[in-house]
């Protein structure tokens, strides 16, 4: 379950920068359109990198995310039985901080420019990771 998602590389570049370069040379090599739009499609689904916050078994994962492959570098894990707290947190650029907190660590799970919908997608979050743990449990 995703609780954020953040674009590494904006589309338009990958369009841009990677795959034009890409669609242009296969030109000569596949005849068939349909067959060049099909590459193309693959290729960007390829290089679809994200810095994500995801709920997975019982860890809340953040870390960079490639599409097909998963997690190709884990940043921070955190169980969901050590968090004491989901908090909202004001850094020193003035955004809001949705964290994570156990005793000794924390997770950034998303920054928000403002703080009423920090607050809205604070509950969201909550509810997100209440549901989680109770599944948890109800396995145990």
């Amino acid at each position: 379950m995703t609780l954020n998602r953040e674009e590494l590389i904006h589309p338009i570049f990958y369009l841009l920068f990677i795959c034009a370069p890409i669609f242009g040379l296969t030109f000569d090599f596949l005849e068939n359109l349909s067959e060049n739009l099909l590459l193309l499609f693959l290729i960007i689904n390829l290089f679809h990198l994200t810095h994500s916050v995801k709920l997975k078994g019982n860890e809340i994962i953040s870390g960079i995310y490639m599409f097909p492959f998963g997690f190709i570098k884990i940043k921070k894990r955190l169980k969901l039985q050590d968090v004491k707290e989901l908090v909202l947190h004001q850094n020193e650029k003035k955004y809001q901080e949705i964290r994570a907190v156990s005793s000794d660590n924390f997770i950034i799970i998303k920054t928000i420019a403002n703080r009423i919908p920090a607050e809205e997608e604070l509950e969201k979050i909550k509810i997100k990771i209440k549901s989680q743990k109770e599944i948890i449990q109800s396995f145990n």
